[in-house]
């Protein structure tokens, strides 16, 4: 009798296991898609919660980043990206939990982590985003960004830039270094709202963390303030890293929360925000044909309130921004009006510019940006072919002349390589070895007496 009492918990036990096994192994489904979201990816894993395909209920979305050494053809590649306890090696070990709980609520998240042929420009990421919206029951207000390493690069490049902060609630770059938009890019995170965490090993030989700290820095330097507050995580560790800890569900990371639960807090929908005292329909810059060029500002409002003035700035590099003049509101403008502004001395080679809206109590907000080239007809920095293999030829039209140091950045903004040269006046084509790089995408930055300009290119 007892062997028998023995033999039937056995098999109660197994039969328990079994089910459990079937479940988690249900919840747990992650499937490889052989579809191209974009010329640059041509495969992702997605992961969908328990129950998706009876329900219509709509889930949030997290969007995952692999790094350079997880490149691959998104097919018989794609396998390479469950590596570095990553969401998706996660969800291939079953170690993602199912659901988490945040404030009393539940939520399960749709999981689509691509992999890229190459690096990821913000067209290839936004071509994911987009695909996932458009093929999945996405809860649009909370979409979240994260990638690590040459992805958390990503992250830092797609998410601070009009029409791409609007679409996320929380975005999470790990040892991804430098945000290329500095200041402008922390407005844009800031009037969008978006939840910032970032992470990095503090002794990481490949990604400066003081890189990290710095973007934190400046997204938090902002007024008025983002809210939530940009936050960061440096580990007391060494080497290239700072994932694995941050993507455990175990890791207490921010109030008793894990990374998951941190971002739910977030919402589109629940984001506070101030209203804005105005609702610009456009703002658009326009070269004249005349001789000297001169710059057409036109913007129109659809409504305005408390609106003071707006501050006319202007760029040489599409970071650090100067105010060249000042229109003030018109009257009676509750709904809305037509601008125009004329830059009768725009500068040589490429121009950007912003509006800073200033309302009657000093809070400054910030339109898009604009760009137009002053020189020849063509861009007076063009950099060709690109991508590049081992040389690319560096093209300055216009008046450009006089000393000028070029620097080859990588991704991370680190100097790479520096050449002087003294530039005659007029066309100049001026080769530049990038032989011995890595694959991947880099910047070519010009800086001369009147002339400062920076421009991305592909190393093959």
């Amino acid at each position: 009798m007892r062997k028998f009492y023995k033999f039937c918990l056995a098999g109660i036990l197994c039969f328990f296991c079994s089910t459990y096994l079937v479940i988690s192994a249900y919840a747990q489904v992650q499937t490889a898609r052989y579809i191209a979201t974009g010329p640059n990816s041509n495969g992702f894993y997605e992961y969908l919660p328990a129950g998706y395909s009876s329900g219509t209920t709509k889930y949030p979305l997290l969007v995952f980043l692999h790094g350079s050494g997880e490149l691959g053809n998104g097919t018989t590649d794609l396998p390479n990206i469950l590596d570095d306890g990553s969401p998706p090696d996660l969800i291939s070990e079953g170690l993602f939990p199912t659901s988490f709980t945040v404030n009393g609520q539940t939520f399960s998240f749709i999981v689509i982590s691509p992999q890229f042929v190459a690096w990821p420009t913000d067209a290839d990421v936004g071509d994911v985003i987009d695909y996932a919206i458009a093929n999945y029951r996405v809860d649009t207000n909370r979409v979240y960004l994260t990638g690590l390493s040459m992805g958390g690069s990503a992250v830092w490049s797609y998410a601070p830039e009009n029409g791409h902060a609007q679409k996320l609630a929380g975005i999470v770059p790990i040892a991804g270094g430098l945000m290329y938009t500095g200041s402008y890019g922390a407005q844009v995170l800031q009037q969008n709202n978006v939840a910032v965490f970032a992470a990095a090993n503090l002794n990481d030989p490949t990604v400066n963390s003081q890189l990290t700290v710095d973007d934190i820095n400046i997204i938090n330097s902002v007024t008025p303030k983002i809210n939530p507050p940009a936050l960061d995580t440096i580990y007391n560790a060494s080497g290239h890293g700072g994932w694995t800890i941050t993507y455990d569900p175990t890791t207490n990371l921010h109030n008793g929360l894990n990374l998951y639960q941190y971002l739910l807090q977030f919402s589109k929908a629940s984001s506070p925000t101030t209203p804005l005292p105005i609702k610009l329909a456009d703002f658009t810059a326009t070269l004249s044909s005349g001789t000297p060029a001169q710059t057409l500002l036109n913007w129109t409002t659809t409504f305005e309130e408390n609106n003071h003035y707006f501050l006319i700035q202007r760029s040489s590099d599409g970071q650090q921004f100067s105010a060249i003049d000042t229109v003030a509101a018109a009257t009676d403008a509750e709904n809305g009006h037509s601008y125009t502004y004329t830059d009768q001395h725009p500068l040589t080679g490429p121009d950007y510019y912003r509006l800073a809206q200033v309302d009657l109590d000093g809070t400054t907000t910030y339109s898009s940006i604009c760009e137009v080239f002053v020189g020849q007809s063509t861009a007076a920095f063009q950099l060709s072919p690109n991508p590049a293999d081992a040389t690319v030829y560096l093209e300055l039209n216009g008046s450009i002349s006089g000393s000028l140091e070029i620097r080859l950045l990588d991704v991370q903004g680190k100097t790479m390589r520096t050449w002087i040269f003294q530039k005659p006046a007029g066309a100049w084509n001026q080769p530049l070895d990038v032989s011995g790089l890595v694959a991947g995408s880099y910047f070519i930055q010009v800086m001369g007496t009147n002339y400062q300009a920076i421009r991305t290119f592909i190393k093959k």
